[in-house]
Formats: C-alpha cells, structure tokens, sequence
C-alpha cells in the first residue's frame, strides 16, 4: 500500500520553511532602506541571521521526518513531470540548507560573532575581508535563486492544481478531499 498523504509535520514543516524564508528575504530588502552602518541596518542582517540559522534547523528536521515518514506518490504521475518535481524538490532542499552556511561563514569571515538564543557560535574560520566578499557573492547568488525556484515552485503547485486537476496542493494543505 502506498501513502496518499504527507505526515503532518511535513505539512507543518513545509510551511514553517515558507514563511522563514519570507521572514528573510523581507529583512535582508528591508536593510537597504537604512544607511551602511546604521544601527538598523545591522539589526536587519542580524535578524536575517536567525532567520537563516532557523531556516537551516527546520530543513535538518524536515529531511528528517521526510526520512522517517516518507512522501506519497504523486497522483498523476508523468514520468516527464515527476522526475522534475524531484530535481526541484532536491535542488530547493541543497539551497535551503547551503545558503545558511555561507550566510554563517560572511559573518565569520567578516570577524562578527553570530548569536542564536543566547548561544555564540564557535569560530570556524579566521576573518578574511576577501573572503566575506566572495562568501557573500556566493551567499547572495543562491537567495537570489531561491526568489526564482521559490517562484517556479508555487507555479507547478498551482498548475497541477488547476490545469491537470491533482490534489498535490490539497495533500500539502491537509485536504482530504480530492477534487471534483
């Protein structure tokens, strides 16, 4: 028997990540409306920061109880379409959890301490102003990437909803009932 529904803490978890994300990319635009080195600015990438860092956590457990529970098999599955939603799937899963480590390695690089609910980091690289900057390169080149799969993402969900008439959405909305 295979499953027809996503575990309720997936459900949970996949939105969870959805709305950090937005938490994040809102603080990160945010900190251009203050002046370079301004108290709020620096609050913003601050903020950003455990965006991120919380981000990185509710992945680890995502994948964890994607793991344990597994993911049903999709309703109207062409090849063509499903070997596509797995890259996306991937692809989104590698950026959620990489682009948090190079937003932890600018801040080290850049000799800042990164705090986490009273916690401090340790110090895994020795500060490098060089380094921060290609760290950041890399860091801002996958956000920017995520606006865009983000996109294609919620595109394909709506499109699977509406055109070929699935219920993939109402799974990941804990809908029971299929469409008429």
């Amino acid at each position: 028997m295979t499953k027809s529904k996503y575990h309720p803490a997936s459900i949970f978890l996949h939105w969870l990540v959805f709305i950090l994300v937005i938490a994040a990319f809102i603080t990160i635009e945010l900190k251009s409306q203050f002046p370079k080195g301004s108290e709020l600015r620096e609050l913003c990438k601050s903020i950003h920061g455990v965006f991120g860092q919380l981000i990185f956590l509710a992945m680890i457990l995502r994948l964890a109880i994607r793991n344990i529970y597994g993911v049903p098999e999709p309703t109207n599955p062409i090849p063509l379409f499903t070997r596509l939603a797995k890259a996306m799937h991937y692809l989104l899963y590698a950026l959620l959890l990489i682009s948090p480590i190079f937003g932890i390695l600018y801040f080290q690089y850049a000799g800042k301490e990164i705090h986490f609910f009273g916690l401090v980091w340790p110090q895994f690289v020795t500060p490098n102003p060089e380094m921060k900057k290609t760290v950041e390169g890399i860091h801002e080149f996958l956000g920017n990437s995520l606006y865009f799969l983000i996109g294609i993402h919620a595109l394909a969900g709506l499109w699977q909803h509406y055109i070929l008439k699935d219920d993939s959405l109402r799974r990941m909305l804990n809908k029971s009932k299929s469409l008429a």
